[in-house]
């Protein structure tokens, strides 16, 4: 594979980090975290709604903390499990035990997990005096400024394989919306479709990583994206594929990646939006892979 090589700015990029300006009501934000490999997602409406859709593995939980404590967030309204994967699931343990970000309510797709993660989870849940509430299609919801669709998974499924399972949010903000559809592959994004009339969105945050199974090309002829966020780091999957890189790219959608971006953040007042890497530290030099 050819490999692109791009000399970088140094004064301009050590050390940066944007800041959400959640000061301003009308100004909404999504940061997608950079937590490795697995998901984690802070939604904030700008007038002191913050709820966090998942934390990545457990030894993540320490950036994971260090990033909501550098963009001020001092209390979670809600912290959703989209499925009981340990990349999901695994950093909301250190975050519950923590004592200076406290946690209103815990969010989960109705369906339990089966690993010892997943009970260390729910045991660090009910320590903190909470409850486990189910969330399923074809639920709405409201937080803050922002109205939610939820489009998975319905409540009739039996003993469904967690991925499957996986929440599937449409958020809308006025005339800007993002499509975050977890771990769901391309069967299921075809179910999703059925449920509602349009499922079009600005913004999709990229499945599973960007696993070939998921991100069909039917899928993105309904969503018909203008960007795609992959949440991604080292792994043995082969994650985001040749696959669905090259759909991405053959349609015209911007691809950021979080293994190379760092946490990506997204800022929209309802009308406009814009999409910033957070870049901490990048060498003189750097290489990365160009997509055909």
């Amino acid at each position: 594979m050819r490999l692109i090589c791009l000399l970088i700015l140094l004064p301009l990029t050590l050390g940066f980090t944007p800041k959400t300006d959640v000061s301003d009501p009308q100004v909404i934000s999504v940061a997608f975290i950079d937590v490795g490999q697995g998901d984690a997602t802070l939604i904030r409406d700008g007038a002191g709604f913050d709820v966090l859709i998942d934390g990545g593995k457990k030894t993540s939980g320490e950036e994971l903390l260090t990033y909501l404590h550098q963009v001020g967030v001092d209390d979670l309204e809600a912290i959703l499990a989209t499925h009981a994967d340990r990349d999901h699931i695994g950093g909301f343990i250190p975050l519950l035990e923590s004592d200076d970000i406290p946690v209103e309510s815990v969010l989960y797709n109705g369906y339990p997990g089966n690993t010892d993660m997943w009970v260390e989870f729910v045991s660090a849940v009910h320590r903190e005096g909470l409850s486990l509430v189910p969330i399923q299609y074809p639920q709405n919801l409201s937080w803050g400024a922002i109205a939610i669709q939820v489009l998975n998974p319905p409540e009739d499924l039996i003993d469904p394989e967690q991925n499957k399972a996986s929440i599937v949010l449409l958020l809308d903000y006025a005339q800007i919306s993002i499509l975050l559809p977890a771990d769901i592959d391309s069967p299921v994004e075809n179910k999703v479709l059925s449920r509602i009339p349009s499922v079009q969105a600005d913004i999709l945050k990229i499945a599973h990583h960007g696993s070939k199974y998921s991100t069909s090309q039917t899928f993105l002829d309904e969503v018909l994206p203008q960007e795609a966020i992959i949440s991604v780091g080292a792994n043995s999957y082969g994650h985001p594929t040749f696959e669905t890189l090259t759909r991405l790219n053959s349609n015209g959608i911007k691809s950021w990646r979080t293994d190379f971006a760092g946490t990506v953040l997204f800022t929209s007042d309802g009308i406009d939006y814009t999409i910033l890497p957070r870049l901490t530290f990048l060498p003189l030099s750097f290489s990365f892979p160009l997509i055909p």
